[in-house]
């Protein structure tokens, strides 16, 4: 992986993208109950969001408005409370993720390169039915 930054960046916010990318890389495997791969698009989804993905009106808006009312820039004084977040949330999660078997065709698991749990296909159970016929 490669993470470039620009030269206006500040100490702070380059140890806070350098620790966020190494503890994602050490324990983002502990994430992936929490989402549900689709094998008809490659798509990941969080569980608690919507099954689509956002339209282009969906993101003008976004763009546009600040629904929450909240302030868009919270400034460097939250960081290093969104890293012990983070680790918090890692480290309550189990760290060995079972990768058997999907139930999905061979000639799908054959091109597949990346774990894989089961868990994250359980709400494809009707899709991995058509994904085979």
């Amino acid at each position: 992986m490669r993470l470039n930054f620009h030269y206006f960046i500040t100490d702070a916010v380059r140890d806070y993208l350098v620790e966020a990318v190494r503890l994602i890389a050490r324990y983002g495997h502990r994430l992936l109950p929490d989402y549900v791969f689709d094998p008809h698009t490659g798509l990941w989804t969080h569980r608690a969001t919507a099954a689509l993905p956002p339209e282009l009106p969906d993101l003008r808006s976004a763009v546009t408005t600040n629904a929450s009312g909240l302030p868009s820039h919270a400034g460097e004084a939250v960081l290093a409370t969104q890293l012990d977040d983070a680790r918090y949330l890692l480290a309550a999660r189990a760290d060995l993720i079972d990768d058997g078997p999907t139930g999905l065709p061979e000639d799908f698991e054959v091109l597949r390169w990346f774990v894989l749990p089961p868990v994250c296909l359980l709400r494809q159970a009707s899709a991995r039915k058509s994904f085979s016929s």
